[in-house]
């Protein structure tokens, strides 16, 4: 008995046209995000960061601001350590060290010191006659080896990594003491993520938390892109579709499709059976510019960069000019400066300080400050002055009314005056002014004329003849 067998379609409508959920075809497969956290790896990072040129912003921008403006060594009166940063290029070094921690979470810089040692011995600070150069490496670049400070009555040494490997690329791993590197960390991170490759000051990577928001606005942009291609969609009306689909002819539908694409790529002409139908439609573009800025949005809420910066986009609104904008990013790069570059500023100069080869001492007291980030342009600084000498005016105003209303004395207002408003030092005691003849000034009270250290004090004129000081 012959076995009776139907094959069964199943949505082969559908999967012709549209290749829906067909690998190949549908641009949706495999293109989503995995839902669970997780950190990324030192690769994906790396690889994140030399093809993406957003990425290479985020990671680079700030810590060249950082250095732009430069800074000061209060108490360096002849200069001494700004002339020993520019020998060594500091800060061209300090900014590439901040650059890999952000990228990676750390850097370190090692000092190559004379100072009659070995990398592997701690620096010796008595004896050190030049510091001949700075070398900077990643977190790829540091490992920390089992070896730990054991000495338990010293608490700030107690416990840590003694010696660390340096393993530059295409190069043996060097060996070196703790105190001959200068750690450079990234923003913290909770206690279980920390110590990676027993680095104690690793953090977390500034591409971390923006890394979906970077691949997002990618994917809106390519995605924009083929709408815009497929913009003019043809529409092929085939008469008898449906019964040639349940016949098993799918690929003459196939080749019918592509025969009318080849007429009109060849002749810009559609040739159909007089019983089909052939029209453009054209699909609208609303909405993706909108979306497109809500990706901006995001990126620039999770990467601390401004819309201004990240994308060179002017600001826009009424009465917006960005200043705000610009606020936010100095205080992240003031941030930067003085939590994740200033510890390492400060132990690199300590060492410059104790150089025989230095041509002075240093000072007892000394304290590094950045310059500022933000000058204001001559019209800000026109706007301020004016509002400053505004608000003089209203307070000398308001001191003069005091007066008028003989709650505050002349003599008190013009001490509260002098003091207040000028740059120079003035006594408490008032001046005396020459002796002059007050007794027949129009208003005056004469009655304090001989008291030691009084002025005369002006009163209401109500009508008193002149010399005559009512009572």
């Amino acid at each position: 008995m012959n076995e009776i067998r139907k094959d069964m379609r199943y949505d082969g409508f559908m999967n012709v046209l549209s290749g829906l959920n067909t690998p190949g075809l549908d641009r949706s497969t495999a293109t989503y995000q995995s839902s669970y956290a997780r950190v990324r790896s030192t690769y994906d990072l790396t690889n994140l960061y030399i093809s993406n040129g957003l990425a290479q912003k985020i990671v680079d921008r700030p810590a060249d601001d950082a250095f732009q403006r430069g800074l000061e060594i209060e108490g360096d009166e002849d200069d001494l350590i700004l002339a020993e940063y520019d020998r060594l290029s500091v800060l061209t070094k300090m900014a590439e060290a901040i650059k890999w921690m952000r990228l990676y979470g750390a850097a370190v810089i090692l000092v190559l010191a004379k100072d009659g040692g070995e990398l592997t011995d701690p620096l010796n600070l008595d004896t050190l006659d030049t510091v001949e150069d700075l070398r900077v490496y990643d977190l790829n670049c540091i490992r920390g080896t089992d070896r730990y400070y054991l000495d338990d009555t010293d608490p700030t040494t107690f416990g840590k990594v003694e010696y660390y490997e340096l393993i530059p690329y295409n190069a043996p791993a060097i060996l070196v003491h703790e105190s001959r590197l200068i750690p450079v960390g990234g923003d913290p991170l909770p206690t279980g993520l920390v110590w990676y490759n027993r680095v104690y000051w690793a953090g977390r990577s500034n591409l971390e938390a923006c890394y979906k928001d970077l691949v997002r606005y990618d994917q809106g942009l390519e995605w924009s892109l083929r709408l815009l291609e497929r913009k003019q969609q043809g529409i092929y009306k085939m008469q008898g579709l449906g019964n040639m689909f349940a016949q098993g002819d799918d690929a003459l539908v196939a080749k019918r499709i592509n025969l009318v694409d080849l007429v009109r790529s060849n002749l810009n002409s559609i040739v159909v059976d007089g019983e089909d139908d052939y029209n453009i439609l054209t699909a609208g573009m609303d909405g993706i510019q909108a979306m497109i800025v809500e990706y901006q949005n995001a990126l620039s809420a999770s990467s601390s960069l401004p819309v201004t910066i990240l994308f060179g986009k002017s600001t826009t609104g009424l009465n917006n000019t960005g200043s705000g904008d610009l606020e936010a990013y100095y205080g992240m790069v003031g941030h930067i400066q003085s939590v994740n570059a200033k510890p390492a500023l400060e132990k690199l100069t300590s060492i410059l300080w104790v150089q025989k080869s230095l041509k002075g001492k240093a000072p007892e007291d000394w304290k590094i400050e950045f310059n500022p980030l933000w000058i204001p342009t001559d019209l800000e600084k026109a706007q301020t002055e004016q509002a400053e000498s505004q608000a003089t005016a209203n307070t000398v105003n308001a001191l003069v009314t005091l007066m008028n209303n003989e709650i505050l004395a002349p003599e008190e207002i013009r001490k509260i005056i002098v003091n207040k408003f000028s740059d120079f030092d003035f006594s408490e005691e008032l001046p005396v002014f020459p002796e002059t003849d007050l007794s027949y000034a129009e208003g005056v009270d004469t009655t304090l004329m001989d008291v030691p250290g009084k002025q005369p004090r002006a009163i209401a004129n109500r009508g008193a003849a002149p010399g005559v000081t009512e009572t």
